[in-house]
């Protein structure tokens, strides 16, 4: 049985009610033929790619999951997209799936996690980076509000005398 689906072209010309086609990117917006797809591209291709991109990491996450025989519930594809938010302007560039091994293996602890975040900051203020540094970070992240960046940066901005 076939479905009636709106074309997402708002310009359609024949009344948006019909037997629609969905596109191959994103798979979320049907259109009534190849000419509404291709009038409608410039407002859809950002979106599109956007949901293409999410559906394979999806994808690929699910994979590197099963071939490292991890459990998505505890670690599921949703934090590592949060993670990836914070992680990825501070880090050398990785490839997706590298990213993921490393999620997925439970090699970003809290603490490590804490710990190569706070190394990179130091490093790219061109400071020296110690242990000392990484406990008293600890110790004055604990009396701090905001998020775990936010701090990081304070503590750099307020600490590169000491170090």
């Amino acid at each position: 049985m076939s479905h009636i689906y709106f074309c997402c072209n708002s310009n359609c010309p024949n009344g948006k009610n019909i037997h629609a086609m969905k596109c191959g990117g994103c798979e979320t917006s049907w259109y009534c033929g190849e000419t509404c797809q291709k009038a409608d591209w410039p407002n859809h291709k950002f979106e599109c790619r956007d949901v293409a991109r999410i559906h394979l990491e999806k994808e690929l996450f699910h994979i590197v999951a099963k071939t490292q025989d991890r459990d998505t519930d505890a670690y599921p594809f949703e934090h590592f997209q949060g993670f990836m938010k914070h992680q990825s302007y501070l880090y050398t560039p990785r490839t997706t799936q590298e990213w993921m091994e490393d999620w997925l293996s439970g090699w970003y602890t809290e603490s490590r996690e804490r710990k190569d975040m706070l190394r990179t900051l130091f490093h790219t203020n061109g400071m020296k980076w110690s242990l000392d540094a990484y406990v008293l970070y600890l110790r004055w992240s604990e009396i701090r509000n905001g998020n775990r960046y936010q701090k990081m940066k304070e503590f750099v901005k307020l600490s590169k005398s000491l170090f």
